[in-house]
């Protein structure tokens, strides 16, 4: 599993803590280097309202799982992801939201 599977397997969660904490943008970091500086997250009323005239995601939920599989398409072999919360500042507020990485296997030395 990479790292865009672990994390859009708790999409839901992902979706409700980002209620909970409102950050204005969200940050994705790929292996260490930024892939995407500050992707705006829409108000989900914009989203419903969209939804409705024009087609396309109606909730946070789709929106998030949407994002994720784009930036997995341009990032396919990623096997760690962190997604920061980002407000406004100087120098801005930054807070992981969620990190995806494999989980170190334990090393056995026999004798």
């Amino acid at each position: 599993m990479n790292a865009w599977q672990a994390l859009k397997a708790h999409v839901v969660p992902l979706a409700e803590k980002l209620r909970r904490m409102r950050p204005p943008k969200l940050r994705v970091v790929v292996e260490g280097r930024v892939a995407y500086w500050a992707l705006l997250l829409p108000p989900e009323g914009d989203l419903e309202a969209h939804a409705r005239v024009w087609g396309g995601v109606e909730s946070w939920e789709a929106w998030l799982l949407d994002r994720l599989e784009r930036l997995e398409a341009d990032f396919p072999e990623a096997r760690e992801v962190e997604l920061l919360g980002v407000w406004a500042g100087d120098p801005p507020r930054v807070e992981p939201v969620a990190t995806a990485r494999p989980r170190r296997k334990e090393v056995r030395e026999y004798a």
